[in-house]
């Protein structure tokens, strides 16, 4: 009996001729990664929600605490927003001395911080 051949698409290693076997192990490293998290679906009311929240940080300059999915795992972050970019669904934060944009499709959690 034939075994079921693997579509070159589907399994990189099929595709090639030579892979080092520290190669491969990495290759199966992060696509063990890849499937171990999977972010939450958030409803209208979530997303609408977590608008508002960033939309209060925006205007009062407060400092907003944010999770959200970097790709492979839910990072958490305290910044200042320093602009909304509605084109691109995006925010740009300032933490401490470093930028970063946050696309608002990835955000999980956002509230703001206990100003003291």
């Amino acid at each position: 009996m034939r075994e079921k051949r693997v579509s070159k698409k589907e399994n990189v290693f099929v595709a090639s001729r030579f892979v080092l076997p520290e190669h491969r192990e990495m290759y199966l490293r992060i696509k063990e990664e890849e499937r171990r998290y999977v972010p939450p679906e958030l409803d209208q009311e979530q997303l609408s929600a977590l608008s508002e929240l960033v939309w209060q940080a925006f205007q009062t300059e407060s400092i907003l605490t944010l999770t959200y999915y970097d790709g492979r795992e839910p990072r958490r972050l305290s910044a200042h927003i320093i602009h909304i970019d509605q084109a691109a669904r995006r925010l740009k934060l300032r933490a401490g001395s470093d930028i970063h944009w946050v696309p608002f499709a990835r955000l999980l959690h956002v509230e703001l911080a206990a100003s003291f």
